[in-house]
C-alpha cells in the first residue's frame, strides 16, 4: 500500500542518515556545500532589515525544503545565540520537485538563499546574527546530516541604513517566494470520484505552448503524495496525483497546499479537504 511504502522510505532514510556520522568529509575532499549569513544593509539604523542563509551546493548533491517529502532532512534554523535581534523571520522559496524511483522529495540544488526579516531590539546597538542549523545534504549514492554554526554582526548608523553588496541577491531571492494566485479560481481542486483516493487538479493559467508548471503538494508529512500526472485539455491543465490514505474522510479538514512553481515563479493555493 502506498502508505505503507512510503513508511519504509522515511525509516530507511532515516538509518541511512543516523549511519553517517556528521562532519564526515566526502570522498576525502571537502564538504560538498558552503554556507554564509548575508546582510541586505552594511549598517542599521533599528528599522527592520533584509538578510538571509545562503547555500551552495556542489554539481549532484542537494539540500531539502521544510517539508522534505518521502524522505531527507527538513533543515531548522535556531537563532537564540543572536545578540540585540527581537525576531528573525525566515521564509522559504519555492523548491524543486525530485521524481526518484519509489522517492518524491522536494527540496534545491546548486543554491538555495533563505530570505530573513530581521527585527533589531535597540538600534544602537551592533546585531549579530548567529544562527545553529542542521540539514541534510544528499547525492545520488549517499546523504549526510551536517550541521553549521555561522554568524554575522551589523554595526549600527546614526546616519541610517546602508545597503551592501548582497542586497541585489536577496532582492532576486524575494522573488523566489511562492505567491498567493491572483485567480484563485484559476485553480481547482478536488477528489476523483469512482477511484482510490486520487487528487485531480485543474489549472487555468497555462495556456497552450506553456510548459506546465511542477506541482508540489505541502500536506501532512506522514500522508503519501504519489508522482503528479499531467495532460492538457485545450487551455487546460490537469495534475491527477494518487494519495496514500484508505478513505478521504482520513484528510478531511486537512488544509493542503498546492504550489505551482515554474522557472521563473511560484504560486500557491490553499485548499481545505471536505
Amino acid at each position: 500500500m502506498p502508505e505503507l511504502t512510503a513508511l519504509w522510505r522515511v525509516a530507511l532514510c532515516a538509518m541511512v542518515l543516523w549511519l553517517v556520522p556528521v562532519g564526515l568529509t566526502i570522498a576525502g575532499a571537502s564538504a560538498p556545500e558552503r554556507m554564509a549569513v548575508m546582510s541586505a544593509v552594511s549598517a542599521h539604523d533599528g528599522e527592520p532589515f533584509l538578510a538571509g542563509v545562503e547555500m551552495q551546493l556542489e554539481t549532484g548533491w542537494k539540500t531539502y525544503w521544510k517539508n522534505p517529502g518521502d524522505s531527507g532532512i527538513a533543515p531548522t534554523f535556531d537563532w537564540s545565540e543572536s545578540e540585540n535581534v527581537q525576531h528573525v523571520d525566515l521564509r522559504w522559496p519555492a523548491p524543486q520537485r525530485f521524481d526518484d524511483p519509489g522517492d518524491v522529495t522536494f527540496g534545491y540544488k546548486d543554491r538555495v538563499l533563505w530570505p530573513l526579516n530581521v527585527v533589531p531590539a535597540d538600534a544602537g546597538r551592533p546585531v549579530t546574527l548567529r544562527v545553529s542549523m542542521l540539514y541534510g545534504v544528499c547525492s545520488e549514492s549517499i546523504c549526510v546530516p551536517r550541521e553549521a554554526n555561522l554568524a554575522l554582526t551589523i554595526p549600527p548608523s546614526s546616519s541610517g541604513a546602508a545597503s551592501s553588496v548582497d542586497l541585489p541577491a536577496l532582492v532576486a531571492a524575494l522573488s523566489r517566494l511562492p505567491q498567493p494566485m491572483a485567480d484563485r479560481d484559476a485553480l481547482q481542486v478536488r477528489w476523483r470520484e469512482a477511484h482510490a483516493p486520487v487528487l485531480e487538479i485543474l489549472y487555468r493559467g497555462c495556456a497552450a505552448g506553456c510548459r506546465p508548471p511542477q506541482l508540489i503538494i505541502d500536506g501532512p508529512q506522514d500522508v503519501w503524495f504519489g508522482v503528479p500526472a499531467v495532460d492538457r485539455k485545450g487551455e487546460i491543465l490537469r495534475y491527477t496525483v494518487e494519495v496514500g490514505v484508505l478513505s478521504t474522510s482520513m484528510l478531511e479538514g486537512e488544509r493542503l497546499g498546492f504550489l505551482l512553481v515554474g522557472s521563473e515563479e511560484a504560486r500557491i493555493v490553499y485548499w481545505t479537504s471536505p
